[in-house]
């Protein structure tokens, strides 16, 4: 039998980066390892190492498999860090990159937790058990080693592991379970800047070798795009970076990854290359304008997905005072922490909250159970935008403060209200979550979600599309009245073609012109129109429109955004928060109430409810009597190819 099919999935418990180590005896300090995270799965003689991501990455590490087979078990699962060893006893991610071509190969695994032993599920238990477990499974020598920890006075261990010249340290709640996933009962604090970074270009060197790397060109994700925060020059050897440019030599692209693209000198001479390597960088200092300072390679990071890398941003430091909070009753949502100070868990709207008090978005003091009530108290208008529509969410565990990321498809989130479908996509099938009504809506938020984008189809006709969203995206020069003007022209035009047209807020500084639709038409034909017309009505005012991408050159236009028209693409859903820190919200608008002197960001999370509470009619009274066919003489008066 192998690891696979008797031990359960390597999930690793993530820590979250805060600003100052944890006090108290609650605590335990670990060093930080400048390596790959590994869990390592023992099963009858076999062993099998998994990347963070689930990846087998057995044959990258031989030697640990062949001493972690030595060991006096019948099964096992270990979380661990594989990382280089230097003389000084420091570990290097350099040098474990320099390993995998052809360098000296002084590895050692450090295990520092033990989730299952012969059978035995450990993850329940608390993390100081679960260590002397592993202690007495393992030595202090050799290549599986098990790494000690320190109680109490984290500021003074981290302090002297700084000195020492290490990356960082872990601080973890030693009477805790483990619990897979980023949470506030492992922590990090580092003692240099450190952190993934996508590559999207490169420099040549000086002189006249073209065989090798200048600068790399690196960003990070945040809103769906791509940010520049700098150029890396320093940290490569010869070898890598003669690797590194023929590596990126397979990925070339013709235009920038960056938005918006980099200026002068890099914008005309940098080799742009696909976002898909993903390095590891030291620096000094974040600037304010968002780049990095005094920026070294470290290596290649093989076991992070770009999609993933967004700005780490350090929360607060981390207390004494956390405790744990009660399992959620929501069927496999992951096991969460509570925030010091988050409180017992509440229920709202019928559905179990925890950690309610956790703050959400710092800046207004905006706490789960803020976010909780407002759901509850729009989810009778909001239901009827997301029923039946496949969602895109934008998950923040631990509000602004923390990391945000895109979760697309559901993998293991699927609390019991929410539906869960599975729809066809070019290589697999996905797995998506539908909101149909409050209570599913409300589990939303017990998820720690803060937007919510959807299809512009349901479930039910995935293939045919019941709207057409054009996205008014406006240039930072264009003033709102502007985009209002825009935004009316764009209804007349949809008028003239016998459609009818709906106004959204975005919670941003542009419009959506929603224009709905009998389903009947193929995504194809209904991107053809929307295409169609969003260049028509540049190619009549190219003062005002473009429907070109690129930031750079558009600042004093609208983008006329018709790619939320193309299949699996989305719009943020009317009523739902955005993940800024004003907390504005998308608000559907009667086109009567747009107005100049009205800009979009007085609609809040704050303030909606307030809004619904005085309305005495529904903004898009006679939305489903507006639908039309997207009739064949309408796709010709745009110029809309036929479907293919």
């Amino acid at each position: 039998m192998t690891s696979r099919r008797r031990l359960p999935p390597y999930r690793p418990q993530l820590a979250l980066l805060v600003s100052g180590a944890p006090e108290g005896a609650a605590w335990v300090h670990e060093v930080k390892y400048d390596g790959y995270r590994i869990g390592c799965a023992v099963d009858g003689g076999e062993v099998t190492l998994w990347s963070r991501r689930g990846k087998d990455w057995t044959a990258q590490f031989p030697e640990v498999a062949s001493s972690a087979r030595r060991l006096k078990v019948r099964s096992a699962l270990l979380d661990g860090e594989v990382a280089a060893v230097l003389p000084d006893g420091r570990t290097s991610f350099q040098a474990l990159q320099n390993a995998f071509h052809g360098g000296r190969r002084d590895l050692v695994y450090f295990a520092f937790d033990l989730l299952h032993l012969d059978g035995e599920d450990l993850t329940s238990r608390p993390l100081l058990e679960r260590k002397a477990a592993l202690a007495g499974l393992l030595g202090d020598g050799g290549v599986v080693r098990y790494a000690p920890h320190f109680e109490g006075r984290g500021p003074d261990v981290h302090r002297e592991a700084c000195k020492l010249g290490m990356e960082g340290i872990v601080s973890k709640r030693s009477d805790l379970p483990y619990r897979a996933g980023r949470n506030a009962t492992w922590v990090k604090t580092k003692c240099v800047l450190r952190q993934e970074l996508v590559i999207g270009g490169f420099t040549d060197p000086e002189g006249a070798a073209r065989d090798a790397i200048g600068a790399l060109l690196v960003g990070y994700r945040e809103g769906g795009a791509l940010r520049f925060a700098g150029k890396v020059g320093t940290g490569f050897t010869n070898a890598s970076a003669r690797a590194l440019r023929e590596r990126l030599a397979g990925l070339p692209t013709d235009s920038s990854p960056f938005t918006p693209r980099p200026s002068g000198w890099l914008g005309r001479n940098a080799h742009w290359v696909r976002p898909e390597l993903v390095c590891e960088v030291a620096f000094t200092e974040w600037t304010a304008d968002g780049k990095i300072r005094h920026p070294s390679f470290q290596g290649l990071r093989e076991d992070k997905r770009p999609e993933d890398v967004v700005r780490e941003r350090a929360a607060g430091g981390a207390t004494s005072t956390a405790t744990s909070t009660a399992t959620p009753t929501e069927k496999r949502v992951p096991r969460r922490s509570r925030s010091p100070g988050a409180g017992e868990a509440e229920e709202i709207g019928g559905v179990r909250i925890s950690s309610p008090a956790r703050v959400m978005y710092p800046d207004l003091g905006v706490t789960k159970r803020d976010l909780a009530r407002y759901y509850e108290a729009v989810a009778d208008a909001m239901v009827p935008h997301l029923a039946g529509r496949p969602l895109t969410l934008v998950h923040c565990p631990d509000g602004l403060a923390g990391e945000c990321r895109y979760m697309k498809h559901s993998k293991l989130w699927a609390p019991d209200a929410v539906r869960r479908v599975r729809i066809p996509e070019r290589t697999k099938l996905g797995e998506y979550l539908v909101v149909d009504d409050a209570r599913a809506l409300l589990s939303i938020v017990q998820m720690d979600v803060l937007e919510l984008h959807t299809w512009s189809s349901t479930v039910d006709r995935l293939e045919e599309p019941d709207r057409l969203v054009l996205d008014l995206d406006p240039g930072p020069a264009v003033g709102w009245a502007e985009v209002v003007r825009a935004a009316r022209l764009l209804r007349d035009a949809l008028a003239a073609l016998g459609l009818g047209a709906f106004v959204k807020t975005t919670g941003g500084a542009g419009l959506h012109v929603v224009a709905p639709l009998v389903p009947e038409r193929p995504w194809s034909e209904c991107l053809a129109f929307a295409r169609g017309l969003a260049t028509t009505l540049a190619r009549h005012d190219p003062s005002r429109f473009t429907v070109a991408y690129a930031k750079a050159g558009r600042e004093r236009k609208i983008l006329l955004d018709y790619l939320r028209n193309n299949r699996t693409n989305t719009s943020i859903a009317a009523f739902s928060t955005r993940a800024r820190p004003a907390a504005t919200v998308a608000v559907p608008l009667a086109w009567d109430e747009l107005s100049p002197r009205a800009p979009p960001d007085r609609h809040t999370l704050r303030t909606v409810p307030r809004r619904l509470a005085r309305l005495r009619a529904d903004p898009w009274a006679g939305y489903d009597r507006a639908r039309r066919s997207l009739a064949r003489s309408r796709l010709d008066a745009v110029g809309a190819s036929p479907a293919p």
